[in-house]
């Protein structure tokens, strides 16, 4: 190889490569990112608007009891009232005729209701749930079928069936009516079938029976059916008022919600002691549903679940 070919090789090894430089990738928002973000701020608007549509009432319920009965219904309405009068609540335990015994009437009807339903809806769910007899679905499918009849349709066969056996005008035509209720019995029956059977087989080969079995294992673990069953029996038979109107003739044997309408005649509405009434017939309700509001969203959102 000659000397001028071995330098220009040497020149063509020792230049300097050209790198090729690619430019950088411009900056892409994540548009799944953003569109999370705006279902989320979706999501908590709506709730935010639910929650007012819901809440509204009740805080105008509030307020208005501390009004007086013109401001109530004045137009257009007015948020605060002029003047404070907390004495609506005192004047609404006072002039109502026998309210000391209407209210011991609510509490007496209403936790004797939530006894009876907590007992015989979880025995006949357990049964539905576990044992085996004859026609058992059969007879599943007509309880269930029983809930889609209106309410109506009963009133008039209830009526006679109660007035021949003299329960008219007692505690127990209420508590006949309510003792058992369809809707609870599914509850129940959704919520046994979700329990392993294999604390029961245990409890068979020690020897204990099914009445056994199910009042000392099953219903400690049926504890968050057992109090969704009770606040939604609480709510309901506190609330009642057709029926204490159709079967309840004697004033003496009145709810607070019958009571109430003694404010209510043909030429004047006394609106601000309905109103303190109504929130005094609500306070139950709500200080029954704070206490146990975790286990009753536990209780309905795992029935059925296995």
């Amino acid at each position: 190889m000659s000397i001028g070919s071995s330098q220009a090789l040497d020149t063509k090894i020792n230049a300097p490569v050209a790198i090729a430089t690619m430019p950088e990738p411009r900056q892409v928002k994540d548009t799944t990112e953003r569109i999370n973000a705006l279902e989320v701020v979706v999501r908590y608007a709506l709730y935010i608007v639910i929650t007012l549509f819901l809440f509204t009432p009740f805080v105008m319920t509030v307020l208005s009891s501390f009004k007086t009965s013109a401001e109530v219904i004045a137009f257009p309405p007015t948020l605060l009232p002029s003047v404070w009068h907390p004495e609506n609540y005192l004047n609404v335990l006072t002039q109502i005729n026998g309210f000391p015994r209407m209210v011991f009437n609510s509490f007496f009807i209403t936790f004797a209701a939530v006894a009876l339903n907590l007992f015989f809806d979880s025995l006949v769910g357990y049964a539905f749930a576990r044992l085996e007899f004859p026609y058992k679905n059969t007879l599943f499918a007509i309880m269930i079928a029983t809930m889609v009849i209106p309410g109506f349709v009963f009133i008039v066969p209830r009526y006679i069936l109660l007035l021949n056996a003299h329960l008219v005008n007692t505690y127990g035509a209420l508590l006949v009516l309510y003792f058992l209720q369809p809707g609870y019995i599914l509850l129940m029956t959704q919520f046994f079938k979700s329990i392993p059977r294999d604390l029961e087989e245990a409890a068979i080969v020690d020897g204990m029976g099914w009445f056994g079995i199910f009042w000392k294992i099953i219903l400690p673990l049926a504890r968050p059916a057992l109090l969704a069953t009770g606040i939604l029996t609480f709510a309901g038979m506190w609330n009642g008022f057709f029926d204490w109107l159709i079967y309840m003739q004697d004033a003496t044997m009145f709810n607070i919600q019958l009571g109430l309408t003694t404010f209510r005649s043909v030429y004047q509405n006394q609106w601000d002691l309905i109103m303190a009434g109504s929130v005094l017939a609500i306070l139950p309700i709500l200080l029954v549903y704070l206490v146990g509001q975790r286990y009753f969203v536990r209780g309905i959102a795992t029935t059925g679940m296995k």
